[in-house]
């Protein structure tokens, strides 16, 4: 059975270090009050599982989609017993987040039990000038080094930073030390996993009034200590048969392929027959079907999961200026 493209419910998650962007530029309904940090776009990860939002599956669940329709959401060549492959959000960093570290896929199997890895990439959508990014250790950083450094509250000595601009990609393996902040609106593309591990948390309290919990030994087991710093992504431009429409390859890595289309007017979505998650970062497209059978209008801030089985499809531009999409799909 053919399975037409899918919206789930966005998961809103408080975050002491959020704002209200995700509100404000992506419009999400927030509540009244608080701080958001977090929206979940797609995610199977136990923590939450997205639920369908519209449409004839209207409330069914991604797990359980996945479970029955595993063929023709992610077409026929993907191992029977693979788990849906990532976890899809919105971040919005307007304080610092902490300093962190997440595991390969081996050393989160010895420190977390079920737990995947987690190797992500960020892409950013808006960043204040005084907006931060800590990317990697400085090179020749040794674990003496770091632990002195977390001992005098003075880590940020060790980390590699930059200020990002509204564009930048920032490819990060687990293993990578890191840290956003400042003011910096982003999409997040990870392994399905949330494993998470704090080094330093900037000396605050939590929303208890308590410090956050600190996960040092474990961080240190995690880090990827040859790195050394990462820097933005160079984009490999693509070729597209199209003169109303550009991408770009952003990431390609074992666990995802992330592009970048702008339209300016049609764009047929490419590799048709293969699961893919599309992200509308600016302005506003309509996605339809060759077919006629399926036809929506989408807006910055909503994603959708286009099956394998959905047949071929097409984005138009709805405004004067380009549509900016970014799109998620597994690795060649």
């Amino acid at each position: 059975m053919p399975i037409g493209p899918l919206v789930f419910e966005p998961y809103l998650r408080p975050m002491i270090w959020g704002g209200r962007l995700l509100e404000h530029r992506l419009g999400k309904k927030l509540p009244g009050e608080g701080s958001f940090g977090e929206s979940w776009e797609l995610s199977a990860h136990p923590h939450h599982v997205s639920r369908v939002a519209e449409g004839p599956l209207k409330g069914m669940t991604l797990t359980e989609l996945w479970e029955r329709h595993r063929a023709e959401i992610a077409g026929s060549n993907i191992p029977q017993d693979a788990k849906f492959p990532w976890l899809i959000k919105f971040l919005d960093c307007r304080d610092l987040l902490s300093v962190q570290v997440h595991p390969d896929d081996a050393t989160a199997r010895q420190l977390l039990g079920g737990e995947s890895g987690k190797t992500e990439a960020w892409v950013v959508l808006e960043a204040e000038p005084d907006a931060r990014i800590y990317a990697g250790l400085k090179a020749g950083t040794t674990p003496a080094d770091l632990a002195k450094h977390l001992d005098a509250g003075t880590v940020v000595e060790c980390l590699h930073g930059f200020t990002p601009r509204a564009g930048d990609c920032v490819f990060l393996p687990a293993g990578t030390v890191h840290a956003v902040g400042g003011g910096v609106l982003l999409a997040e593309v990870q392994q399905s996993s949330d494993a998470t591990l704090r080094l330093f948390d900037w000396n605050r309290l939590g929303p208890d009034g308590k410090p956050r919990a600190l996960h040092r030994e474990a961080a240190l087991r995690s880090i990827a200590w040859p790195a050394g710093p990462v820097q933005p992504i160079q984009a490999t431009p693509l070729p597209i048969a199209s003169h109303d429409a550009t991408g770009e390859i952003l990431v390609q890595c074992p666990y995802f392929r992330i592009e970048r289309h702008r339209m300016a007017g049609e764009l047929a979505v490419p590799r048709s027959g293969q699961m893919s998650v599309w992200l509308l970062i600016e302005g506003q497209a309509e996605l339809r079907a060759e077919d006629g059978a399926y036809r929506r209008r989408f807006e910055a801030g909503q994603t959708v999961l286009v099956p394998a089985s959905s047949g071929p499809l097409a984005w138009r531009n709805l405004q004067d200026r380009p549509a900016t999409a970014l799109t998620v799909t597994l690795p060649d």
